[in-house]
């Protein structure tokens, strides 16, 4: 079914038909309902490919993302597409499966270079006009994306190239954190470090040590307990940190399952939080509102990173945009009951 079949069901002209589709100008409701009524009837659906040939822009945006069950990722897609239904896009949103490939193992995703140019070769065939690229892990990545003639914003991870990126706050936010528990008059510190080699972990770890110095407040080495993000790590270093008689007062986890690790490997001591100790995490996940004591935590901004992910992207597509802009948006501290004010 073609325009020119639909107007001469309607015993109207082709670009009368144009107009109904696309409210693009003036048609009188007798005209517009008969049209209306026959596409219906028809089933007409317009080629969209057609139209972004003709026009040079199809509306449509690429979204690849390295893996979608990681959990902050829906939220960041969630936040693209917000503001892509307002503006008048579609989402193409392709998944690269990295996460049961590479888990941890960052540095291996060059691995994967040629099956993710050919996500981006089958994107940029579908006429897409701009690419965002989602990282699991926030960090630096390099070359990953080939050198296209496309718009392309990374978020949650940037890039040394001439790209623009979303980014949120690591050292800021720990190091805000941290001034938190010192107020609250901790001076006794333990840290459930995340993946040692880890850019998030380095950075919070730079902003804690900050504050820590600030303060004039020492963290023993033998406080410093490495792990890998998880919660089975998280309570191994917490009964490491906790089974000693000179045990801290507070600990600061780099993220929230290995917090919850901790706050079990307490209880299972009999150690009272925050009574005992107070236990902080990182970044709002489920898993510590269904933990008791809730634990404090910071709030990353996952969908503001959805949005000006896409409004980056749409205004690179105008050309209202001059260059290429890195932002990073700042966290929010979420009080829970595990922190406990001290003498």
């Amino acid at each position: 079914m073609t325009l020119k079949e639909i107007a001469a069901m309607a015993g109207v002209s082709v670009a009368t038909v144009s107009y109904v589709l696309n409210n693009t100008a003036q048609v009188s409701d007798e005209t517009r309902q008969k049209v209306e009524k026959i596409i219906k009837e028809t089933g007409y659906r317009s080629n969209i490919l057609a139209k972004s040939l003709r026009k040079n822009e199809s509306r449509l945006i690429g979204v690849i993302v390295e893996d979608v069950t990681v959990w902050h990722t829906a939220y960041i897609i969630d936040g693209i597409n917000e503001i892509a239904e307002a503006r008048g896009y579609n989402i193409i949103l392709s998944n690269l499966r990295l996460l049961s490939k590479i888990e941890s193992q960052f540095e291996h995703i060059s691995i994967f270079k040629k099956e993710i140019d050919k996500v981006v070769d089958v994107l940029i065939g579908m006429q897409v006009d701009g690419i965002i690229y989602v990282g699991m892990h926030d960090r630096k990545i390099n070359d990953i994306l080939h050198d296209m003639k496309k718009p392309v914003v990374y978020c949650y991870c940037y890039t040394d190239g001439e790209r623009s990126s979303v980014r949120y706050s690591n050292e800021k936010s720990e190091y805000q954190l941290t001034q938190m528990l010192i107020q609250s008059g901790h001076r006794n510190f333990g840290v459930i470090y995340g993946l040692k080699e880890s850019e998030p972990a380095k950075l919070r770890f730079k902003g804690l040590k900050k504050a820590l110095d600030e303060a004039d407040i020492e963290l023993k080495s033998e406080n410093i307990v490495y792990g890998n993000w998880t919660y089975k790590d998280g309570k191994e270093a917490g009964k490491k940190l906790l089974n000693k008689k000179d045990y801290p007062h507070a600990i600061i986890a780099m993220n929230d399952d290995m917090a919850v690790g901790a706050n079990d490997a307490a209880k299972e001591l009999g150690i009272r939080i925050p009574d005992d100790v107070s236990i902080i995490g990182f970044d709002n996940a489920d898993i510590v509102h269904y933990v008791s004591p809730k634990i404090t935590t910071v709030d990353r901004p996952l969908q503001e990173m959805g949005y000006r992910s896409m409004e980056l992207l749409l205004d690179s597509i105008s050309g209202a945009s001059v260059g290429d802009v890195n932002i990073t948006l700042p966290c929010a501290l979420v009080e829970g009951e595990s922190v406990k004010k001290r003498n």
